[in-house]
């Protein structure tokens, strides 16, 4: 159960970390096209 939980955990953090790759380079790819 707990480790389950901690499994979950990570997923959770590296999905953002993705989310944040993402809207980062959507911004620079904004900004670029401007």
């Amino acid at each position: 159960m707990i480790a389950g939980m901690k499994v979950e955990e990570e997923i959770i953090r590296d999905l953002e970390r993705l989310d944040i790759k993402l809207y980062v380079r959507g911004q620079h790819g904004y900004w670029a096209s401007l």
